[in-house]
């Protein structure tokens, strides 16, 4: 899997860098698609729509904000839900554009989706966390330098450092197969290279695990994680200036490093080609120990590098015993 253009990786490190300055910060940790972050019961009605909305908004930090969530239908006729108390108007007719939110004078919130939206838990709850993650921008004051046409991928970005990564990733590539064949669709304005880049670097930031954050992810956006992560985890030194030294990351005052494997970063040497299996990873890293412990009879080795091979086999015994 490609990463993204290096315009688009210094255009994600520059907002990212602002967006933390900003308070951008997960209040729950990552958000997973299971019933620890989600337990209420949703049956597709308004009252479970209402429930879910509600929900995204507390792991948001912003369950205090009033929000009225109005179902469009494509013939126009319109549901409205109150977030606040679950319950619903009376159903009538509007033409509002679809997946759109308005904020009212008194600071409350207005958001429409499309009805259809609801029979995907995946289209339906990435409309939701961007929705939210619109709100946070808004309420932070976020946008009022921003350019039209970055608002959007704006609003993707703020979604995955507010610790929804894994639900929109999903949701920036949604395949399905039907009787016209196989439809690739996305709920989200980043492409999925981007935003798992963004998932990555987000890990990085909070020490999540690589193998926590792919858990949850389906096959395509797993893969481009796997590689967004590795240059994360290359570039470590990039992804602490976020926070350190923001106005240089802004300002590019650093130097990209091309994605290594594990084993690579482990030793310091070598870039990453291609994805790679654990076996090839142990088998390289096996090969190394023994190599370097060949050396050692012809010549003593350091105490430094005795160390570091000590650790290297201490690493694939374990790894082999496993």
């Amino acid at each position: 899997m490609d990463l993204p253009a290096e315009t688009q990786i210094r255009w994600l490190l520059s907002k990212t860098a602002t967006l933390l300055e900003l308070g951008t910060e997960p209040v729950r940790g990552l958000i997973q698609p299971t019933g620890e972050f989600f337990p209420d019961r949703f049956d597709g009605s308004p009252r479970s729509v209402a429930a879910l909305m509600t929900r995204v908004q507390e792991h948001a930090g912003l369950g205090d904000l009033k929000v009225d969530l109005t179902l469009v239908t494509p013939e126009g006729d319109a549901q409205k839900v109150d977030c606040s108390s679950g319950s619903c108007c009376t159903p009538g007719k509007c033409d509002p554009k679809l997946n759109s939110i308005t904020r009212h004078p008194d600071g409350s919130w207005e958001v429409t989706m499309g009805a259809n939206e609801v029979r995907s838990p995946v289209v339906m709850t990435t409309s939701m966390v961007r929705a939210v993650a619109a709100m946070f921008l808004t309420e932070a004051d976020a946008l009022a330098a921003v350019r039209p046409e970055e608002r959007d991928p704006l609003t993707d970005l703020a979604a995955v450092l507010l610790g929804f990564g894994v639900l929109v990733a999903n949701g920036s590539y949604i395949y399905a197969k039907g009787c016209g064949g196989v439809h690739v669709s996305s709920a989200t304005r980043m492409p999925v290279d981007e935003i798992t880049l963004a998932l990555g670097i987000f890990c990085r930031l909070h020490d999540v695990p690589e193998r926590v954050a792919a858990k949850h992810l389906e096959v395509t956006p797993a893969e481009h994680f796997d590689e967004g992560y590795a240059w994360a985890s290359s570039n470590a030194s990039v992804v602490k200036m976020l926070r350190k030294n923001p106005d240089g990351v802004r300002a590019g005052e650093y130097a990209l490093s091309p994605s290594r494997s594990w084993l690579s970063r482990f030793l310091g040497v070598g870039a990453k080609k291609h994805a790679r299996s654990v076996d090839d990873e142990l088998a390289e890293l096996e090969h190394a120990v023994k190599a370097n412990g060949g050396a050692a009879k012809k010549k003593a080795v350091d105490p430094a590098k005795a160390k570091q091979l000590a650790e290297l086999k201490a690493l694939v015994d374990e790894s082999l015993d496993n």
